[in-house]
């Protein structure tokens, strides 16, 4: 039996259309495989043969706003990984800007020109910003709307659709924040020596769009108001 693989048995659990459950059992004999490209190539194959035993209506149970819900609910979670990965990166730039700033001291004290002073502000700063990273987004859409409300789409309606935009809303809202954050570590390298040009407009352009995506809501309003169109 040196040259024979093992089995593999598979069970599909499906609903029909009465609200039933239905059970199949697949065994699979899995071959010997000597090489970690033969493995691929067999996992990729086995992937594919399993999609394909799988009913076709099962699809019907699941659609795309149950995706939506879903990650919806998992985007509190992420939320919170995300803004505790913006402190540790926060904490990380002002202490690396800290340790650029005794750089300069002792560049100035040798009476060299090498070191600036405008490469240890920018990583203290852009590292304050994300340890107050509340605080920053609360600025930025002040600077937009006088009176920002970013969860005001949220209503009583437990509509199908009232449903399936609030949970359209979250998402951009997720996304906007990541985009937020993105642009601070941009204008963190422009202090780098050689940077890049065009820098400040991207890190810009990445806040400016966070803070739309924060605020999804009242700015599509504004654009429903600019537009002439009923929302």
């Amino acid at each position: 039996m040196g040259g024979e693989g093992a089995v593999l048995a598979v069970l599909l659990a499906t609903t029909n259309g009465n609200g039933g459950m239905i059970k199949r059992e697949v065994t699979i004999m899995l071959p010997h495989l000597q090489t970690h490209k033969h493995k691929t190539h067999f996992f990729l194959l086995l992937a594919v043969t399993l999609s394909c035993l799988w009913p076709v209506n099962s699809y019907a149970v699941y659609g795309a706003k149950d995706m939506l819900t879903y990650i919806a609910a998992q985007v509190p979670s992420l939320m919170y990984m995300v803004t505790a990965i913006a402190y540790v990166m926060g904490i990380y730039l002002v202490l690396h800007g800290v340790l650029r700033l005794k750089e300069y001291g002792e560049a100035r004290t040798q009476m060299s020109q090498e070191h600036s002073l405008k490469e240890p502000l920018t990583y203290i700063v852009v590292g304050a910003l994300l340890l107050y990273l509340p605080t920053a987004v609360s600025v930025g859409l002040s600077t937009f709307w006088s009176e920002p409300a970013p969860y005001s789409y949220l209503s009583s309606d437990t509509g199908q659709w009232s449903q399936f935009w609030n949970v359209c809303f979250l998402i951009v809202q997720f996304i906007g924040t990541i985009a937020f954050i993105r642009g601070l570590v941009i204008l963190s390298h422009l202090g780098d020596r050689g940077s890049q040009p065009g820098t400040f407009s991207k890190g810009l352009t990445h806040i400016i769009g966070g803070i739309f995506c924060i605020n999804i809501y009242q700015f599509v309003q504004v654009i429903f108001a600019t537009f002439g169109f009923s929302s």
